[in-house]
């Protein structure tokens, strides 16, 4: 039997940075150094550009813009600083620079000129969207916009999740999330420092989605935990001292009692010969 089938076109078969090429009004002989890669959120995207290219960001923001139907286009500048995390960018396309990005099948809005969101995180918090945590008191310590509550709260069923947040223009955004994925009942937004978090022992699970500094906080986290509890610790180390130097960041704040290693895992290359790794930890406290 003859089965008729329509083929793509040769057209359509290209690959988007080719008609990028196409379209961006700048010298044939800068063409070359145009990205082939970028961070896309929705209708919002971040791109790295050549110096060379400084003097075409907008013809170049408007070929990007065109080709990917994009409402704002950013050129990262910096990457992300400072205790709030922020992106240093500039826009070269655009005024609204709020974007919704769907992920997993959870909704993280946010505005990319102002929030980060790591594309390379991206295998931990589907990760997190299967952890079996049916039941449990959560605390997310660096909650951001929900990038970890969030897969949890919509696919598993904790009692509730605490998710602490320091920077007012992520909590803004936490809040939001929250509805948009119709959690309401599962997650607690609270604006502040986590430091700041009353109480002791109460915490199943605590997680430490933070990097550089975050075992600066394993104090708290081991004062919020339970016994038996599991901590999910995130760190910026460099390649050598892995993994020993973030397990012995745990083992120091014991105090007595003792850790299981349930997982170590890197998440991604974070800076030549610097990885982000996140290790899950069962913490039994001293008795």
């Amino acid at each position: 039997m003859a089965v008729e089938r329509d083929f793509p076109t040769r057209e359509a078969m290209r690959d988007p940075i080719d008609d990028i090429r196409d379209r961006a009004a700048i010298p044939e002989d800068l063409k070359h150094l145009l990205p082939d890669k970028w961070e896309m959120f929705g209708d919002v995207a971040i791109i790295k550009l050549d110096p060379r290219l400084d003097g075409y960001e907008r013809e170049i923001a408007e070929a990007y813009a065109s080709v990917l139907g994009l409402k704002a286009v950013l050129k990262d500048l910096l990457g992300i600083s400072g205790q709030f995390r922020t992106p240093t960018t500039k826009v070269l396309v655009g005024t609204d620079t709020v974007a919704t990005h769907i992920e997993n099948g959870v909704k993280y809005r946010f505005d990319a000129e102002n929030i980060m969101f790591s594309s390379g995180n991206v295998e931990e918090r589907i990760r997190m969207a299967g952890v079996k945590c049916d039941g449990e008191f959560i605390v997310d310590m660096f909650a951001g916009i929900g990038y970890f509550s969030l897969p949890l709260a919509v696919y598993q069923k904790p009692s509730k999740i605490v998710a602490c947040e320091i920077n007012p223009v992520a909590h803004r955004y936490l809040v939001e999330n929250v509805r948009l994925n119709h959690v309401e009942k599962l997650i607690e937004p609270i604006l502040g420092d986590n430091r700041d978090l009353a109480g002791k022992n109460l915490a199943d699970r605590v997680i430490m989605g933070y990097v550089k500094t975050t075992h600066e906080f394993l104090p708290v986290a081991m004062r919020l935990l339970k016994d038996g509890g599991i901590v999910h610790y995130h760190e910026t180390c460099p390649n050598e001292l892995l993994p020993l130097r973030p397990i012995q960041r745990i083992v120091d704040h014991l105090h007595g009692g003792r850790a299981e290693i349930l997982r170590f895992k890197v998440v991604k290359s974070y800076a030549p010969g610097v990885s982000h790794v996140v290790i899950d930890a069962r913490i039994f406290k001293p008795s």
